[in-house]
């Protein structure tokens, strides 16, 4: 009957609904319950504009927490009341053998390096991988330092294993000399 209402006449529909004591029951029930959605979609509207409010309240609050957290990690606001970070001068270990002392620098300590190039000439790949290990760069092709490559540089993983990367492109070939990187 609630599936297909056009296939009883009205007085069908009424016989089943009010004068049957379990319809009439149901048909309470179907009222009510129209009559508690209606009540409360005209709270929702009124509490609407309230919880907007606080919705924006919200959101602003998150907006100027992360423009401030940005400000300060990537140092917008400057370094007012901080003291600049003093260079860290290499360790140094002190030997005393038969009343001679001898001072010996260790090497400061490297951090490694991993960047993505993209679309970036060959020319300056090697010339970033040079300038971490301190090492001279030798082109013996104008040809080579001018390839484009996609390459993820990881210093991690050593200067052999990365020339060895770098090798397995067609039409690049880089040994290491001594102090020098030669690119053929």
């Amino acid at each position: 009957m609630t599936e297909h209402p056009e296939r009883y006449s009205e007085d069908e529909l009424r016989q089943l609904l009010m004068d049957d004591e379990e319809g009439r029951k149901i048909y309470r029930t179907i009222c009510e319950l129209c009559a508690a959605l209606d009540g409360s979609a005209a709270v929702a509207t009124r509490r609407l504009p309230l919880v907007g409010k606080i919705a924006a309240v919200f959101v602003g609050v998150c907006l100027l927490s992360g423009l401030a957290y940005a400000a300060v990690t990537t140092g917008m606001l400057g370094n007012a009341g901080e003291k600049p970070a003093e260079e860290k001068a290499p360790a140094a270990t002190v030997k005393v053998e038969k009343g001679v002392v001898n001072v010996q620098e260790e090497e400061p300590e490297i951090t490694e390096v991993v960047k993505t190039y993209e679309d970036v000439t060959l020319k300056e790949i090697v010339g970033d991988l040079a300038s971490f290990y301190n090492l001279n760069v030798s082109y013996k092709s104008d040809k080579a330092a001018s390839l484009r490559l996609y390459f993820r540089l990881d210093t991690r993983r050593g200067l052999e294993q990365v020339i060895s990367q770098l090798n397995s492109f067609d039409n690049i070939n880089i040994t290491i000399n001594g102090d020098t990187l030669t690119v053929e």
